[in-house]
């Protein structure tokens, strides 16, 4: 896998972040009009206008094209979950449009409906990211990748972005891969008391302090290497002490 496929995935992670920031910014202003034919539902949603159609617009935009890029990713590294993503989007688009038909005139319940199925299409998409965090990467030309209505540069990711994405993203698949490693090594009775605690260390450690985070999983290595079945099990965490590293 390519560089620039995998920034993709980094940007989608910071992307469906900011979706989730402009629903209750939007469903406020959302207000309802009685059916007169209540066949597909009780009521529906007015035109919005002004401040709401705005962010109605970006938010309808940003998910469109986040969804497109994502199921393409999926398509071609998790195909199995490719439906899966699929079908949550069917259901949440209608929330988005707000072309869906509610039986009870309540914004935030279009709100929370809308972010529930959000919510499974972004589990889906830290499944794609723990994937991909075990391939190969490899060099490629630098590409551009839209965020935030930004051209992000290959190997240019603001600061505050990459807090972002290392606590949305990465982090989360760092904690279940440093637990998966502890458990093995304690099922093998080899476990030494000071890994365990670094590993534990790094699990319960602020996702802001990346730095800190990196120093523990250096630290982690070094002391695996004094043991052959701890060295053993550490390869499976590699390639994401790896991706770490270059943050």
């Amino acid at each position: 896998m390519d560089k620039n496929t995998f920034n993709r995935v980094r940007i989608a992670g910071l992307v469906i972040n900011e979706i989730e920031d402009l629903a209750p910014k939007m469903y406020p202003y959302v207000e309802f009009v009685k059916n007169e034919d209540e066949s597909e539902g009780k009521y529906s949603v007015t035109p919005l206008s002004g401040e709401g159609l705005e962010v109605h617009e970006i938010l309808l935009n940003k998910y469109q094209k986040w969804y497109a890029c994502v199921l393409e990713l999926l398509e071609q590294y998790y195909p199995e979950k490719a439906e899966e993503f699929t079908q949550a989007y069917e259901k949440a688009i209608l929330y988005a449009t707000l072309e869906c038909k509610p039986r009870v005139p309540n914004s935030f319940k279009m709100q929370f409906e809308f972010v529930k199925y959000l919510t499974a299409q972004k589990i889906i998409l830290s499944h794609l990211f723990s994937r991909i965090s075990t391939m190969e990467i490899t060099e490629t030309e630098p590409d551009a990748i839209e965020s935030r209505d930004v051209v992000i540069a290959e190997g240019e990711i603001p600061v505050e972005m990459k807090a972002l994405l290392f606590k949305q993203a990465i982090k989360p698949v760092l904690d279940e891969e440093i637990q998966k490693f502890v458990d093995k090594i304690a099922r093998d009775d080899s476990a030494l008391s000071k890994v365990s605690d670094i590993a534990e260390d790094i699990i319960a450690s602020d996702a802001a302090d990346i730095e800190q985070i990196k120093t523990k999983c250096t630290s982690l290595q070094q002391i695996c290497r004094k043991d052959d079945l701890c060295t053993e099990n550490m390869k499976e965490l590699g390639t994401l002490f790896n991706i770490i590293s270059r943050l």
